[in-house]
């Protein structure tokens, strides 16, 4: 019995390449472009039942969880965020029944790797002087062959799952944690032959491994929600719209001045558009709940030159919105209002067919950015039409 009980434990600690829910294989009805996704899940364990909480604790306590109840839990978050992308890109969608879809994303492999991250290079140092550590991702990448789903398959993203453990979390035992495994990761961190990395990260070029086109890995913490795998997308919009709005006009004054709402001096400001961390009523970091206060703003109607229809914003503008989140929607409060406020604020970019004049010319659907970053780069494509 023994050798048995062994011999299945060893089964369960090999990478699972998982049966994908037809959800996550079938991109959103009408879809203009097609995202081809890789989602990994790096899951350590030591018994094959629990998830080891001394190298993936959670952040208040040490939050023990069984791996079918954390697998459960990241298959329904990664639903919501195949959802929320697709969902936020149907230009003004929540007004617009008919607005299709710039984007549709299809999931073509789905592993489960029952592991800590590999160590990789150190990212940063604690105030103490301890040092974190990032995955490293060309490790993980030779032995998936990730090479083979970038330049073959067409793979634009890779969703990683993770969780890890530093000296500054609460629950933080060190008999129980070792440095070794203290973990760092980015948010986004695009590798690109074309153009080098455009990411939400410190762009380091060397990280992750050069294949033939670009492709982007969003490092997902699995002890927290798909609000924030979200959010991280948000801040990726931030850095390649950006960059493209740099390369047309030499600043960045379209996307965060007169789009997002910053003022001469790039302090934020309410009535406009709003960013990942501020809806366009507030100027307080991630407030998504809390400001009642009604301000007006060009959101729904916006142009660069602050010509559109303002409306009275707030919370309620966004959370009271009805969107078809794919099964039960059971999230209360927060993580769900706050959803709510990056699919909206998602689909009041310029997207397809929008019409937004900027002096002669028009507002190129955005999206496209994001279908295709070599091909947009490539073609000289800027956030206005040429």
């Amino acid at each position: 019995m023994l050798t048995q009980s062994r011999q299945v434990f060893a089964e369960e600690m090999s990478p699972v390449y998982e049966k994908i829910d037809p959800y996550l294989t079938t991109p959103a009805a009408g879809h203009l472009n097609e995202i081809p996704v890789v989602i990994m899940r790096f899951l350590p364990t030591t018994d094959g039942i629990n998830l080891d909480i001394s190298k993936a604790p959670d952040f208040w306590d040490l939050g023990e969880i069984s791996l079918e109840e954390l697998k459960t839990r990241i298959d329904l978050f990664d639903k919501r965020v195949k959802f929320m992308l697709e969902e936020g890109t149907r230009f003004r969608g929540y007004k617009d029944s008919m607005a299709v879809p710039s984007i549709g994303y299809r999931v073509v492999k789905y592993i489960t790797v029952y592991e800590q991250t590999p160590q990789g290079p150190v990212s940063q140092h604690l105030a103490d002087g301890t040092p974190l550590y990032s995955p490293d991702y060309h490790k993980i990448f030779e032995r998936f062959n990730m090479e083979h789903y970038v330049n073959d398959l067409g793979v634009k993203e890779i969703w990683m799952w993770m969780g890890g453990v530093t000296s500054d979390f609460p629950c933080y035992d060190p008999n129980i944690h070792k440095a070794e495994d203290f973990r760092s990761w980015w948010e986004s961190n695009m590798s690109s032959p074309l153009t080098g990395d455009i990411s939400n990260s410190n762009r380091d070029n060397t990280d992750l491994p050069i294949y033939k086109s670009t492709y982007t890995v969003y490092g997902q913490n699995f002890r927290r929600s798909h609000a924030e795998a979200v959010h991280n997308h948000g801040h990726q919009l931030e850095a390649i719209l950006s960059h493209v709005n740099q390369l047309q006009f030499g600043n960045t004054d379209l996307f965060w001045k007169r789009f997002v709402g910053q003022d001469e001096e790039g302090n934020f400001i309410t009535g406009r558009a709003g960013w990942t961390h501020m809806p366009p009523n507030t100027t307080k970091h991630y407030d998504y709940t809390e400001t009642m206060t009604l301000v007006e703003s060009d959101i729904e109607d916006w142009t660069p030159d602050s010509s559109g229809k303002k409306t009275l914003v707030n919370v309620d503008t966004y959370g009271k919105l009805k969107y078809a989140f794919p099964d039960k929607d059971d999230d209360k409060g927060q993580q769900l209002i706050e959803s709510k406020w990056y699919i909206y604020w998602m689909q009041n970019m310029p997207g397809h067919n929008n019409g937004i004049r900027y002096k002669n010319r028009v507002m190129s659907n955005w999206w496209e950015f994001t279908a295709d970053w070599d091909k947009a780069i490539s073609s000289d494509l800027g956030l206005v039409s040429e």
